[in-house]
């Protein structure tokens, strides 16, 4: 078993990103372990099954988790000729989660207690919708601030490349490139968003953390990949087509970017001024303050009653006449 996961481990290096590899390496390691001393012939499906229970009570792994690592280890048979293993398998039922979404509220606070540094970062997330790795590896050469672009190049030296290998062009609004001409270079560093001596800056995540205490949020429930679901949420909502916000976030497949085809959340204001007929006025929510709906409605009776005296008067002309 150590010796086929080893040689299938070499195979995915060389053709994998080093990300893609690192998470092969940790599922088939684990998988190698606890079937230790086995050959793959040797492990019949109900073994299997308590493998993925395993996981699920032993490990704590949620269910989309569990069919990550299944996918993996059903690649890891199928090159040892035992394909189809999957079928087979009684697996849990994958959870589509909403995805979430950063209040204009929170980006508010959030954006307002920067720095510099942090609020050319964070701009730049919010409003690329590029991925952590996308970011960290974001050259001066890679922007074009009188083209009002970004893009996602391969840095073969740094061993980055983009994902799926398919580098892509993303417009920016003027807002960004206000910030970022404003942003100063360090001299002979390639980085945008270098680290304090000069490298990739790899804690971003600390840094967004960091800002979210010092400014009065729950740091945590912030993290980088919100920015990005924020970014794609709003473009659709916006009014751009699926396929464009597809190009701009990388995304393989159309149905992955509908996801971010959510209903709005921020709607509680506009939901408040509704008038619906046979709701009592103190059960109604005061929008603006207490009894702000009541006078409201005070207001409305005052001036159909206004109204109603003016037609009464109109009309009792033209009858004297």
């Amino acid at each position: 078993m150590a010796s086929a996961v080893t040689q299938y481990l070499e195979h995915v290096e060389t053709l994998k990103k080093p990300n893609t590899y690192r998470k092969y390496q940790a599922v088939l390691r684990r998988f190698s372990k606890h079937f230790e001393g086995r050959t793959l012939d040797a492990i019949p499906v109900s073994d299997l099954n308590d493998y993925v229970v395993h996981l699920k009570r032993e490990a704590g792994m949620s269910a989309n988790t569990i069919l990550h690592n299944t996918i993996i280890i059903a690649q890891f048979f199928k090159r040892q000729g035992r394909g189809g293993i999957t079928r087979l398998l009684d697996l849990p039922e994958r959870i589509t989660t909403l995805p979430k979404e950063y209040r204009q509220e929170e980006l508010d606070k959030f954006l307002k207690a920067c720095d510099n540094f942090e609020r050319a970062l964070f701009y730049t997330f919010l409003l690329t919708g590029f991925r952590e790795q996308e970011v960290m590896h974001l050259s001066w050469s890679d922007i074009n601030l009188d083209l009002r672009t970004v893009r996602v190049t391969a840095k073969a030296q740094l061993g980055f490349y983009a994902k799926r290998w398919e580098e892509r062009e993303v417009p920016i609004p003027l807002h960004l490139v206000e910030i970022l001409e404003k942003y100063p270079r360090r001299e002979s560093c390639q980085f945008v968003f270098p680290s304090p001596t000069g490298n990739r800056e790899q804690h971003m995540l600390d840094r967004c953390k960091g800002v979210a205490k010092r400014a009065g949020l729950n740091a945590e429930q912030f993290d980088l990949k919100t920015f990005r679901s924020t970014y794609a949420t709003r473009m659709l909502r916006a009014g751009f087509d699926v396929r464009t916000v597809q190009h701009w976030m990388g995304h393989k497949s159309l149905e992955t970017t509908m996801r971010y085809l959510v209903p709005a959340t921020e709607v509680h204001a506009k939901l408040d001024q509704i008038d619906i007929p046979g709701i009592d006025e103190p059960g109604r929510p005061n929008v603006g303050g207490p009894g702000a709906y009541a006078s409201h409605r005070r207001a409305q009776g005052a001036a159909k009653r206004l109204v109603e005296n003016r037609v009464r008067g109109l009309n009792l002309s033209i009858q004297q006449t």
